[in-house]
């Protein structure tokens, strides 16, 4: 829970908590009556309300998190038509959401994978081969599969 009493006014907290629960600043300022300008202000002069916003993105954020995950989850009911009337609804899932949140709770398992390298780490060095070359190349890894 933010604590807004060290902010030093009312259009200030006023921002703070409609920002917790919308996030934007434009629409967070024309809420509370003031200009956005008075928000970037605060966040270079006034260490309490940098404090105060901190906390008011945090909340702003799970707020994010948690429609992710419902529309993940839960899914959002979409309105099916025939010929040009509404019959029904289909629940839809969002596997995308769903692969963000799962990176972001397991990033171990779910993580993107890494480039592949060449030796000691550095660029994977190509180099050109005549046909002959490439031949023997060929012949000479399927010898060491083999073997």
């Amino acid at each position: 829970m933010m604590d807004l009493t060290k902010v030093d006014s009312i259009k200030k907290r006023t921002f703070l908590a409609v920002f917790s629960e919308c996030g934007n600043v434009t629409k967070s300022a024309e809420i509370a009556g003031c200009a956005r300008q008075t928000h970037y202000d605060s966040m270079a002069n006034d260490p309490e309300y940098v404090l105060a916003f901190d906390q008011a993105k945090e909340a702003a954020a799970d707020k994010l998190e948690q429609e992710a995950r419902r529309r993940a989850v839960e899914g959002v009911a979409e309105p099916v038509f025939y010929q040009g009337k509404q019959i029904g609804t289909v629940q839809r899932y969002s596997d995308n959401l769903l692969m963000f949140l799962l990176k972001g709770e397991r990033p171990e398992k779910f993580k993107d994978r890494q480039e592949v390298t060449g030796k000691n780490g550095g660029p994977i060095q190509l180099e050109a081969m005549t046909a002959d070359q490439r031949q023997s190349r060929i012949i000479e890894l399927l010898e060491k599969r083999d073997s």
